[in-house]
């Protein structure tokens, strides 16, 4: 239990401690949890992981800012963002109502170089070597949390038989994350596949990823092979890159990059303004988000199929 042996008695954690991912968590889940009195004890722990509190599904929109501002006294209330970014976004209302309650902390993740070097160490103490691009590859498709890689590299370590953890073991056995994802969705557009875009897209929903999310992804993703693209038609250096990016990795820069290349400026302006329209309507209405994910996939890939003709 670590950490939470400061609020929580293991002996009691089981009526005093609840936890939830925060994909699957819902409103009702999260008012119970805060309602429910502790058991046998003066305190109890509530844990939520990588749950975008900055920009929640509806139904929590109207709900949390009343709700976090009054909390029960006997609560600790552990918003935990272990894979997602967690970064506050201080525009908000909820941050104002937030600031004058809560606590904020922020544990940052290695730099790829310094996890690379980690990663490597925990290869070799499984007997099990690695290459330096396959060290970035992996926290390119898994993420940079050592949470996280600590599993899947134990994973890859068991799936190779030669020695050393290679690409196809990578590829076979280890779990991509979101961003990860996106990049295969809109390399399938541009590929001309929008059957596999969709498909990707119908797999993200299916494992209970928010659609307004997956969406917000899938346009962080667009805007920065557009500042990609404008970064390489200006001739700028890796330096320029990674600015424009907001990134501190070399290796996902460059395959943004790389991505870029392939498809015209003229796309990705439209592309850009079309994902930005259906963000908007994503969160400001109660359209069937997933046929609305899927309607504007396929205007990408039609539009993307007509500047190829010309």
């Amino acid at each position: 239990m670590s950490w939470k042996r400061v609020v929580v008695d293991p002996t009691f954690a089981e009526f005093n401690l609840t936890e939830f991912e925060g994909k699957s968590l819902t409103p009702e889940l999260l008012t119970e949890a805060i309602d429910s009195y502790p058991a046998m004890a003066e305190k109890k722990l509530v844990v939520v992981t990588d749950f975008d509190l900055w920009k929640p599904p509806g139904g929590f929109a109207d709900l949390l800012p009343g709700l976090l501002s009054d909390l029960p006294d006997y609560l600790c209330l552990v918003f935990y963002y272990d894979v997602m970014d967690g970064k506050p976004d201080k525009r908000t209302k909820l941050y104002k109502a937030l600031e004058k309650k809560a606590c904020f902390a922020q544990f940052d993740h290695l730099e790829e170089r310094e996890l690379c070097a980690w990663i490597e160490r925990r290869c070799r103490a499984l007997d099990r070597a690695i290459s330096p691009e396959n060290c970035s590859y992996m926290i390119f498709l898994c993420g940079n949390s050592m949470t996280n890689l600590s599993g899947e590299i134990e994973k890859a370590a068991a799936h190779a038989t030669t020695g050393e953890i290679l690409k196809y073991n990578i590829d076979s056995v280890c779990s991509r994350v979101l961003e990860a994802v996106v990049f295969d969705l809109t390399d399938a557009i541009t590929e001309g596949r929008f059957d596999r875009a969709v498909a990707l897209t119908g797999d993200l929903i299916a494992q209970k990823n928010n659609e307004v999310m997956i969406f917000t992804v899938i346009l962080r993703h667009i805007q920065r092979l557009y500042g990609a693209k404008l970064c390489d038609e200006a001739r700028g250096g890796e330096r320029m890159l990674l600015e424009l990016l907001g990134t501190k990795s070399p290796y996902y820069a460059r395959r943004i990059q790389t991505s870029a290349r392939r498809v015209p400026l003229s796309w990705l302006r439209r592309a850009a303004a079309i994902c930005a329209e259906t963000d908007a309507a994503l969160k400001g209405s109660a359209v069937d988000r997933q046929k609305q994910i899927e309607l504007t996939l396929l205007t990408l890939a039609a539009n993307f199929k007509n500047d190829k003709k010309r």
